[in-house]
């Protein structure tokens, strides 16, 4: 239409448990916006969750990386926040998208996207921990803040 966009990139929270925002992030990133996640590990709420430790363990990662992966292998192809606050969290949370140990082998996002094993991995990790958005808000406003 020649009309020019006010923004080029969104910001939005998407997470294992609040997956509302994905149809729209795909219509956002089909139009050439740039996607930036934020609140990946849901305020760290993610990270007690049953289905992404147990998941986590199938692939011989830890629960962090698996959580942000599955950001990353969405297909409108976000670039993601990781939150961390130190040193050892911001180690971990890299080894979503590159492997520290063996820089070779594939990333656990990457195998998310191109194993078979992954594969299935994504689709439960998504399916099992996708919560209601209402009751996503409701748990987060709760949160005692520093």
């Amino acid at each position: 239409s020649g009309e020019q966009r006010l923004f080029d990139s969104v910001q939005c929270t998407y997470n294992i448990l609040e997956q509302r925002p994905h149809d729209a992030l795909i219509e956002a990133h089909e139009s050439g916006m740039d996607i930036i996640i934020k609140e990946g590990l849901a305020n760290g709420r993610t990270l007690s969750n049953p289905t992404l430790k147990e998941l986590s363990s199938t692939l011989n990662c830890q629960p962090d990386q698996l959580a942000l992966a599955a950001i990353l292998a969405q297909p409108f192809q976000p670039r993601v926040l990781s939150g961390s606050v130190t040193v050892d969290q911001l180690r971990s949370n890299l080894g979503s998208f590159y492997s520290i140990e063996d820089p070779e082998s594939m990333s656990v996002a990457e195998r998310l996207v191109s194993t078979a094993e992954g594969k299935e991995v994504l689709q439960k990790l998504m399916e099992s921990c996708k919560m209601e958005s209402e009751e996503y808000w409701d748990n987060r406003s709760a949160l005692k803040w520093n």
